[in-house]
Parts: C-alpha cells; structure tokens; sequence
C-alpha cells in the first residue's frame, strides 16, 4: 500500500532528558522515510538540564518551553498539538527511539475510520534488573486482548506512543491536562466514544529505557498507576462501557480480600484456614502462569510476572486511596516531586 508520502508532525514531549532527547530525535531524522515529509516538535515539560540546549541544536526541530510548575504529559502533548501544521502526529515520550520501519509500516493502516494506529514498544536494557525484565514483559503480554498474547487488530487504547489523526484527538476534546497519569488511555476513550477505531499492529514502534533501578520507582509507577484507574474509572463510572472500572474493581479486591479473611478468620479461630485461602487468592495470577510462558518463553520470567501481578495491586490501591482523598479534601496529586529531580522517572 502506498503511503501517499503524507506529511507527518512528530510531537515529542520530555523533561529533564538531556541524556535521551538526542537519540530521540536522531532516530526520527533517520527513520526510512522522507524528512521533507516530517516536522518535529520538542515540548518541554520545564527541565532543570540541558534538555532544550540539546534539542535546539537540531535546526529542523521546533522547540517548545512549557516552564510550568506542574507539567503533565496533557499539557505537553496539547502544546505539541497545536503548534502541528500537519494532519498526521506522531507522539513519542523523548525517553524513546523510534523503528525505522515503524512510519512506512503504520501509515497504511491509518485511515477512514481508524484515528490511531499502535505497535510493539521494546525495552532497551529488558535485562538490567528485575524492574526492566518486568517492564519488558508488560509491554507485549498486558497489551493482549486476552491478557497474555500481542495480536493484531481493533484494541481500547494506546499509549503515549501512538500515530494518530489530529482531528481526531482535537475531535475528542484533547488531552486532560489534569491528569498526571492515565491521559493516553482517557483520551483512548473518548477517541473511541466518537465512533473512531484504534488499530494495533504487531510491529516495532519504538525502543524505550524505563530506567527503573529502585523499588521506589517501581512502587510509584504503581501508586500512579492506580490513582489513574480510579480518577478515570469512576469519571466514566455512569457510561454505558463503564471504561478502567473493571481494572478498579480488580485492584480493590486483589488488595482488600485477602487481608479481610485473615481477620476473619482470626477472630473465628480458624486461622490456618483463613491463611490457605487469602494465600489462594493473593496468589490467583499465578493461574495464568503457563498462558505467560507461552509467549514470554520462560517459565522463570513467567512466574516472576506473576509474582508482580500479585503485589502490585497494594501501592495501586494506595494510590485509589490517594484519589478518593482528593475527591474529598480537593488536594490534587501534582509533579511537584517530579520535576524537582534531574532524575528521570518512568512514565506510566
């Protein structure tokens, strides 16, 4: 299928990037497809490094300073959104490259009805620690329509990395720029909710670096993680899909029951019981153990993601907590740790 040469606005959102708005950019410049075709939009979040310096030595790239005390991913993408002269955008995170490939491979599929198409995500470093293996892992198996294999075709939503029509986002309101975790799959939602399609294909779209060396860091993807499935889960509680209430659901249970019947079961003496059966249900993703060792290959890495499946659902919780704290005293979760820090952190 000919792509028609179409233009196409990249919009690359970062903060604090210094070490990877380079090769970022790079991989853009020398992606196999014509660069007469592509403008390149660099939004910073307000970095405390030498992200914009790096980003502004790239004569073709148009740089955009946000200097925001709160940024958030919305913000940075509504920004790069606007100032797009093109119809197409490509959204990358500046912690990611992307595959040569990947522009000629997506473009056929975008088109009448489908708003966005989304590819495969690789972890760079998938060996470095137990954090990347994890994450590597979560790339392909939690994108699976059945939780457990990466197929082909119409899915609910797309990450931060998506080729996408402008109309279609605008169409839909844009990004919340509220959010500090879970806009791409808010404005999934309502993409879809406006008749549109959202297309995965099983092809490499970008290499990305967690850069997850520290439980912390694990424990506040998950906390964010789970502030998201409760701030859009009950947002769209009344809506007919009744969109993240699911994953909510799951994530209060998986927290609260085990801990429940082991209470119960120490005041009706019967604790050894109780024990056996909050360790049951503590432990139920491990049913799924040989489905992931199937498409991971490792039996190993398998029941380490299964391990994670059971934990994560505690710091998730907290963060429901944190959100219906929120909804109570109007104190919002912000970035203000965020982006005191040249540290990187991992994106949602």
């Amino acid at each position: 299928m000919d792509t028609g040469k179409k233009h196409i606005s990249v919009v690359i959102i970062g903060l604090n990037v210094e070490e990877s708005i380079a090769a970022c950019i790079s991989s853009v410049l020398d992606a196999d497809y014509p660069g007469r075709y592509i403008e390149i939009i660099y939004v910073d979040g307000g970095s405390m490094d030498r992200s914009v310096e790096v980003a502004r030595r790239y004569k073709k790239v148009k740089v955009i300073e946000l200097k925001d005390p709160h940024p958030t991913p919305g913000k940075g993408r509504n920004a790069g959104l606007g100032a797009a002269r093109h119809g197409i955008i490509q959204f990358l995170d500046a912690d990611t490259t992307v595959h040569p490939q990947w522009l000629q491979t997506a473009l056929p599929y975008l088109h009448d009805t489908v708003a966005a198409v989304t590819g495969r995500i690789i972890e760079r470093h998938p060996e470095k620690n137990i954090f990347h293996i994890i994450g590597n892992m979560e790339w392909s198996i939690s994108a699976g329509s059945r939780g457990h294999e990466f197929l082909e075709g119409p899915c609910a939503v797309f990450g931060g990395i998506v080729l996408a029509f402008k109309d279609a986002i605008i169409q839909a309101g844009a990004y919340d720029e509220s959010l500090v975790a879970g806009e791409d799959p808010d404005i999934s939602y309502r993409v879809r909710k406006n008749g549109w399609t959202i297309y995965r294909i099983p092809s490499n779209m970008v290499d990305h670096d967690l850069n997850m060396n520290t439980f912390g860091q694990y424990w506040k993807r998950a906390f964010r993680s789970g502030h998201a499935y409760a701030e859009i889960g009950l947002r769209y509680r009344k809506e007919k899909e009744k969109f993240f209430m699911r994953q909510l659901i799951r994530i209060c249970l998986g927290a609260t029951v085990p801990a429940i019947l082991f209470v119960l079961s120490i005041l009706l003496r019967r604790m050894s019981l109780g024990a056996v059966l909050s360790l049951m249900i503590a432990c139920r993703p491990f049913s799924k153990i040989f489905k992931f060792r199937a498409s991971i290959g490792s039996l190993k890495k398998a029941a380490l993601y299964c391990a994670h499946l059971s934990f994560v659902v505690y710091p998730q919780f907290i963060g429901v907590l944190r959100y219906l704290m929120t909804s109570v005293t109007g104190i919002p979760l912000t970035n203000k740790g965020y982006i005191h820090t040249k540290k990187r952190q991992p994106a949602l």
